[in-house]
């Protein structure tokens, strides 16, 4: 399992995804990054709200926040975002880049027109999908994926973090 100690938040105003960033921002650095200043602002005074010891930074850009992580979550409206994505790119390689998957993304997300695994060829994408059937409580994830140390390593993140993973490892 690779030791992970900084986690960049791409696209981090997704508000559906407030429940793991606020696990992970206990035991972890996070970096924040959003086009919506405002919207990334409040995450952040939310996040330390709940946790004043968090060390949570809004960085200006993606890729100043991908290169100083040691694992990228892309979420929200980053997912379908191509600039985002080709900025990142050349900073992310031979990292764990997570894909914060939910049901309106899922659909029409770029990785069903081009595969992640081919826009980051260098990079270990794993994909995260919230699989909770109670929209109160988000505790399950299917983690989906080419590269069984990453799968190894979100997994355990996920796990010592509180909540459930399946994990599902594509050849």
């Amino acid at each position: 399992m690779q030791n992970i100690k900084t986690i960049a938040v791409i696209g981090a105003s997704d508000k559906r995804n407030f429940p793991v960033l606020n696990e992970l921002s206990t035991r972890y650095q996070l970096l924040l990054f959003d086009k919506n200043a405002s919207d990334v602002n409040k995450i952040q005074q939310s996040l330390l709200a709940e946790n004043r010891y968090a060390s949570i930074e809004i960085m200006p850009c993606a890729t100043d926040a991908s290169w100083e992580a040691d694992m990228i979550i892309l979420s929200g409206f980053c997912i379908n975002d191509e600039n985002i994505v080709r900025t990142i790119k050349e900073v992310a390689t031979a990292k764990i880049i997570v894909i914060m998957e939910n049901d309106d993304e899922f659909t029409k997300s770029i990785n069903h027109q081009v595969s992640f695994d081919l826009l980051f060829p260098h990079s270990r994408i794993i994909e995260v999908i919230n699989i909770s059937t109670d929209d109160q409580v988000e505790k399950e994830f299917l983690l989906e994926g080419h590269d069984s140390y990453a799968l190894d390593t979100v997994s355990s993140i996920f796990e010592g973090i509180g909540f459930n993973t399946y994990v599902s490892q594509i050849n």
